[in-house]
């Protein structure tokens, strides 16, 4: 910047005219003439003007609390006052910049602090038979390996893909392969014998790399997932799936259907969307069919059908939070996996109840606004951290 441009900022700054973004060249131009001592301006001149420099910011920090002769120095030379100057600007340039700003344009910490918390994102981890863990969001697209006949791709889209490529090849279902997401996480598998299933934040799938040779496909699920389950033949018979988790297993033969099945909450919630499939309960033997719309509860001493909102369901999966009279406990675990924050409560709330919805990919600050929205509560980040505490009046 030209000396006399400076010298219009000079003025402008006397009259009061300067705005935020020439404030910050003005300054900065402090700072660089303090560290290079060089300009064409009479020392006078900028001793003036420091001392203008100085009033602005006695009055915006006196203002609001702070005591800023304890950092001025005292009347001495010119070059340590700028020095001292330009170290007090850069430390509190960006706060006497929202000091000075439209109170309607401010950023609140809470904001600020928000803003840094990032919504989950396709990440997930691999683990091969061979006990090889592969990055699925660290590696490029294309294959990523070849093992009993199939070979294993990650597309550009996020998805992991299966595919028998030498039939004789492919080994009886011996070994297993584990996809684990984070919190945080989500992502895509497609299985050798075409089934989709989407896993949620926090969640891990065990599954055989092949299906072949096998009475019945089988898999192990901790945490969440969706399943389009594909119809399959073995030697002209129909191959059921089967899903293990936590306590009990879901036998289908081709269906669309939700499992919810972490090990912190109180039930195993199995949803069907299409089909039908057998839930079955391990301890106590005790069995139930599903239709479409219905939902298995699976809790330490019984195993109890209800039909459901299916849609709720099956929200995360399509990017969505939707919470229809659902407990506050749960909700807030589902806003910790997903934007991988812990929690805190200040009281009893194990009687509310949370209604609304919101995309799951926005700012972790309009989903709690969302939620304050909905219910008698106030929440505040710190950190990682979300801090619930009952509602001010």
């Amino acid at each position: 910047m030209m000396e006399k441009d400076i010298s219009i900022l000079i003025e402008k700054y006397k009259n009061g005219t300067l705005n935020e973004e020439e404030r910050s060249f003005l300054n900065a131009w402090y700072i660089k003439y303090a560290e290079e001592k060089s300009s064409s301006f009479e020392p006078e001149q900028l001793e003036e003007n420091l001392n203008l420099l100085w009033g602005s910011l006695e009055e915006n920090l006196v203002g609001h609390g702070f005591k800023p002769e304890r950092l001025k120095p005292a009347k001495v030379s010119l070059w340590p006052r700028i020095s001292a100057a330009a170290a007090v600007l850069m430390v509190l340039g960006v706060a006497l910049y929202f000091f000075k700003a439209d109170p309607g344009q401010l950023k609140s910490t809470q904001q600020m602090i928000a803003e840094d918390i990032k919504p989950g994102s396709n990440k997930a981890f691999l683990t091969l038979s061979d006990g090889s863990r592969i990055s699925l969001n660290e590696v490029a697209n294309g294959q990523l390996a070849s093992q009993a006949g199939i070979t294993i791709t990650k597309t550009k889209n996020g998805q992991l893909i299966y595919t028998i490529a030498d039939q004789k090849s492919a080994s009886s279902g011996t070994e297993y392969n584990t996809i684990e997401t984070p919190r945080g996480g989500q992502y895509q598998i497609n299985l050798p014998d075409g089934s989709k299933v989407w896993l949620n934040a926090e969640s891990k799938l065990k599954f055989p790399i092949t299906f072949a040779g096998q009475q019945q496909r089988k898999v192990e699920l901790t945490g969440e997932a969706y399943f389009e389950v594909s119809k399959l033949k073995e030697q002209g018979i129909r191959m059921p799936f089967v899903v293990a988790s936590r306590g009990q297993e879901i036998e289908v033969l081709g269906t669309h259907f939700n499992v919810n099945a972490y090990p912190d909450d109180d039930y195993t919630k199995t949803t069907l969307l299409e089909g039908a499939v057998r839930v079955s309960r391990l301890v106590n033997p005790q069995s139930a069919r599903l239709i479409p719309g219905q939902q298995a509860s699976l809790s330490a001493t019984s195993l109890t059908l209800k039909n459901v909102d299916t849609e709720q369901a099956v929200a995360w999966k399509n990017g969505q939070f939707i919470f229809n009279n659902v407990p506050l406990l749960q909700v807030m675990k589902d806003v910790s996996r997903w934007y991988d924050v812990d929690v805190a409560y200040k009281g009893d709330f194990s009687g509310v109840v949370i209604g609304g919805s919101v995309s799951k990919f926005t700012n972790i600050k309009e989903v709690l606004d969302v939620l304050e929205l909905a219910g008698e509560v106030d929440f505040k980040i710190e950190g990682k951290k979300v801090v619930v505490s009952p509602r001010t009046k």
